[in-house]
């Protein structure tokens, strides 16, 4: 299936409408895996000269509410978002930022407080990747 058309029905599920500026930010999303507002404002506006900050924002937030992105909250840098896909924990390196997907683990070994019930876990791995080593 063409990438446009999977974009166009993941927006139309959510009743959202098809506008060529979030079918853009869900392509640059998608190429670059996980990306921060600056990068994603910064591709955007080689094809909409006149997008503003404020435009990409509200995109953003419209798409994380209706759930088809998801943000990943890097420490000590901008959030990076990504298109929800299976669910997966991340690798954060601590000198380049950049994120990669990780399998989730099957099992934590974690004691929670007495008469807790989790019901989803997120794990992120901060340390040092294969090419900044």
């Amino acid at each position: 299936m063409e990438k446009s058309v999977q974009y166009a029905d993941m927006l139309k599920q959510k009743d959202l409408k098809s506008t060529p500026q979030r079918m853009a930010m869900l392509g640059i999303m998608e190429a670059k895996g996980h990306a921060d507002i600056d990068e994603i404002y910064q591709e955007i506006k080689k094809d909409f000269v006149s997008i503003s900050l404020a435009t990409v924002y509200k995109n953003i937030n419209t798409l994380l509410d209706a759930g088809i992105i998801e943000e990943i909250k890097v420490p000590q840098k901008k959030s990076k978002f990504e298109i929800v896909k299976h669910k997966h924990s991340h690798f954060v390196c601590e000198k380049c930022g950049e994120v990669y997907d990780v399998q989730k683990p099957k099992k934590l070994d974690i004691e929670l407080p007495e008469g807790f019930e989790p019901r989803e876990a997120s794990v992120m791995i901060v340390g040092v990747c294969k090419k900044c080593r």
